[in-house]
């Protein structure tokens, strides 16, 4: 293995740019309920694709890898960012 595959690849401090969407459907009721809780790896498996400052969330590595064939054209393993592994 090379020594890139040992690092766990990190998040950049400053994520890029995206216009903010407005949340029209979310009552002050929904807000308000708590409805928020604190979560882990085993309960809440987050993967995000970092090839080419994509850093789209998934819920799994296969549903990055068929993202990533989709999306990238290729099938390449790296630069998936989680704290499930």
């Amino acid at each position: 293995m090379t020594s890139t595959q040992w690092q766990h690849p990190k998040l950049p401090s400053v994520l890029p740019v995206v216009p903010a969407v407005q949340d029209v459907t979310t009552t002050a009721e929904q807000v308000n309920s708590g409805m928020a809780r604190i979560t882990n790896p085993t309960e809440t498996p987050i993967y995000i694709c970092a090839m080419d400052n994509c850093y789209r969330l998934f819920p799994s590595r296969d549903r990055v890898m068929a993202h990533r064939k989709r999306d990238h054209d290729t099938e390449d393993r790296e630069e998936i960012i989680t704290w499930n592994e």
